[in-house]
């Protein structure tokens, strides 16, 4: 029991939180119990902050785009009481267009990475992965995908995990989720994230809403995303190529079920 409450926590924590002035949006991920701050610098909370000006693209109910990535990560304990922040801002142009920053394991080594969605007006948007350097905290673009090429099209990231089973991780995101709803698995090599699979006909998010549903479970053989038929009429298992129909759409929404 204390085990399953402190998995729950820890979800709980790694929600995005929506400030209620919609001046920044954040997502905290505490370092695991006992983490050394001797040990490389742990990302624990990440902001979009900073709204962009004049962007017409609004999907996410009055939900603005923002300009600026602010990181605070868990460092040796000389460094400012055991934090330091980082922080980047986007060229002109382009615009986090996201709910919330996410801590994600991307590159295997058990410590957060953050994926954000970054867009252009002319190109779309493209999914990024933010890497927290151990000395100087530093931020960089680790890697990203090209841009969509849709003038203001989107996607949606649904998680990260092995979700093919071949020992490697993979990020998974829905391309153009409010019309053609392909989910798209990418895996980190190099600086790219390159295409590794796709499916079409599903969803995860619907505009206006300033959240994106559904997630990744593991019932015990690994990782499965829980996604929505793209009528949102049905819940959706995937795992692998395989597609299984859980039911009809609850009346509250794509949630990740029990398993």
């Amino acid at each position: 029991m204390v085990r399953g409450l402190a998995i729950l926590l820890a979800l709980l924590l790694a929600a995005p939180c929506l400030a209620q002035d919609v001046d920044h949006v954040e997502t905290i991920l505490p370092g695991p119990e006992g983490y050394d701050p001797k040990r490389p610098a742990w990302p624990e909370s990440a902001r979009l902050t900073t709204p962009a000006v004049g962007w017409g693209n609004d999907l996410f109910g009055g939900l603005p785009t923002w300009t600026l990535l602010e990181v605070s990560a868990l460092a040796c304990g000389a460094c400012r009481h055991g934090f330091e922040d980082s922080w980047v801002r986007l060229p002109d142009g382009l615009v986090f267009e996201d709910v919330a920053p996410r801590l994600w394991d991307v590159t295997g080594d058990g410590k957060p990475e953050i994926v954000v969605v970054e867009s252009s007006p002319d190109a779309g948007a493209r999914l990024a992965v933010w890497s927290y350097a151990d000395l100087g905290g530093d931020l960089t673009r680790l890697a990203s995908t090209d841009f969509i090429g849709t003038p203001q099209g989107w996607l949606a990231p649904a998680g990260v995990g092995d979700f093919d089973g071949d020992g490697q991780l993979e990020i998974a995101y829905v391309d153009h989720p409010h019309t053609n709803g392909d989910l798209v698995l990418v895996r980190l090599e190099g600086e790219r994230l390159v295409e590794t699979a796709r499916l079409p006909g599903v969803t995860n998010h619907r505009i206006g809403d300033s959240v994106i549903q559904g997630g990744v479970r593991d019932c015990g053989a690994g990782p499965e995303l829980i996604l929505a038929s793209l009528d949102w009429s049905r819940v959706l298992r995937v795992k692998g190529e395989e597609v299984k129909d859980l039911g009809p759409m609850p009346a509250q929404g794509l949630t990740v079920p029990p398993c």
